[in-house]
């Protein structure tokens, strides 16, 4: 899946919400969709009255914006083609109507280099002087945020929760290999026991949890990763859900008056119950405990859960 600030989503996933999206947004102006079958025509959709046409693109997970741009550059080239190769077949399904526009549509674009290439291939596709195109023809190139109220609308429409793009719905990255994460976890381990117990005791205990602090934080990626992989729309909603109540960890931190393992229990038990009441059922509570004792361990490690 390919993570968009409205979601993850892949390429069909994608084509159904514009679809939705265009004959909602289009239907004034007599928008038909195409279907893929027989054949596919480089258009997946077009208004009868104002002559646009529109194609949808979504990778099927996530690249370098590099090899995303030589994607979308290579999905404009290869779709125009199919203008020219299709002329007939699509005279017929256009009927009157005489293209104005083609846009591509897409969750994001990923390099300012393929708007110069829709211009490139604009003046290419007008020398082909096809019957089924105005002389005025322009290739245009749409991200998300140019349908984001319709796309909202549609996602509340169908049960989806809504994403202002205000948190990101991925978690970032961290090096498990960096050496100040194991001094992170060794300091804030012994933290949480030193002044409850005599100073043997204290060293035992510390040397018992920040292996298992270490353990967790170190198997905190892996598990994200198989979320993704089996439900990535819950991956997402976590992910944000998460994003989110970091900056309530940050203050609690800031403000705290308890005792450091008062603390890390306020914030792993306030994560569960966020998460079971928010992603309930797709997350029980057993598997939301589980995630917020990953998540507590990754926070000590890095340092957003601190004890002064």
């Amino acid at each position: 899946m390919f993570s968009t600030p409205y979601g993850p989503f892949d390429g069909n996933s994608w084509e159904r919400l514009c679809q939705l999206v265009f004959k909602r947004k289009f239907a004034e102006d007599g928008y038909l969709n195409i279907p893929a079958t027989p054949g596919d025509y480089g258009l997946e959709g077009f208004t009868k009255s104002t002559g646009c046409g529109y194609q949808c693109y979504c990778p099927d997970k996530a690249y370098p914006t590099k090899d995303l741009h030589d994607k979308q550059r290579d999905k404009i080239t290869t779709d125009l083609k199919k203008l020219r190769t299709n002329e007939a077949d699509l005279k017929k399904l256009l009927g009157p109507t005489k293209l104005r526009r083609w846009y591509l549509v897409t969750p994001v674009i990923a390099h300012n280099e393929l708007l110069k290439h829709a211009q490139t291939k604009e003046a290419e596709v007008r020398g082909w002087s096809l019957s089924i195109l105005e002389p005025d023809f322009q290739v245009l190139v749409h991200d998300g945020d140019h349908y984001a109220a319709e796309i909202q609308e549609m996602m509340a429409a169908t049960g989806q929760s809504m994403n202002f793009g205000g948190l990101p719905v991925t978690l970032p990255h961290v090096d498990v290999g960096a050496a100040i994460y194991h001094e992170n976890v060794a300091r804030k381990t012994r933290a949480r026991f030193e002044g409850r117990y005599p100073p043997e005791k204290v060293d035992s205990l510390t040397e018992k949890f920040a292996k298992i602090t270490l353990k967790e934080f170190l198997e905190h990626d892996a598990h994200f990763r198989r979320i993704n992989e089996e439900a990535p729309a819950v991956h997402s909603r976590l992910a944000k859900l998460i994003n989110g109540y970091e900056a309530d960890v940050v203050e609690a931190c800031a403000t705290w008056e308890g005792t450091p393992q008062e603390l890390t229990e306020k914030i792993r038990d306030g994560l569960t119950d966020r998460i079971t009441k928010e992603l309930a059922p797709a997350i029980d509570g057993t598997e939301a405990a589980l995630i917020a004792r990953l998540m507590v361990s990754r926070w000590i490690a890095v340092c957003e859960v601190d004890y002064g």
